[in-house]
């Protein structure tokens, strides 16, 4: 099976235009029967702390907010993954975050998943 890996390094509730294509992405190769994660880095984890409005922005020009095209991407099958930096530099736990989230992952294994054979790596 294809795997598909998202980074989201600059995606992020500062400029929330730019954060619905990475789910549009994972959506759609997930609904084409790949194996789809995404790893949420740096700043991007703040799109998914569910206690903050800012994750319910909307975005033109479909005038959806930011959290429906996430929960898109959770129900096609989608799974999350936080950087564990992320996490210890915002003092967060997965409690913290939406639905979806598999677990906490630090770089060794980001970059093992990353270059495993049939693996593809989008980043944005």
């Amino acid at each position: 099976m294809k795997r598909l890996i998202i980074q989201l390094w600059q995606a992020s509730l500062a400029n929330p235009q730019l954060a619905a294509t990475p789910f549009f992405f994972a959506s759609a190769a997930a609904a084409m029967d790949m194996h789809v994660e995404v790893h949420v880095l740096g700043a991007s984890v703040e799109m998914f702390i569910k206690d903050n409005p800012a994750r319910h922005q909307t975005i033109p020009p479909m005038n959806r907010k930011l959290s429906d095209f996430i929960d898109d991407a959770v129900r096609t099958g989608v799974q999350f993954y936080a950087c564990s930096t992320a996490m210890r530099d915002r003092q967060l736990s997965l409690e913290d975050l939406t639905d979806g989230f598999g677990e906490i992952i630090g770089m060794v294994t980001m970059l093992d998943r990353a270059t495993q054979e049939n693996t593809t790596v989008l980043t944005f």
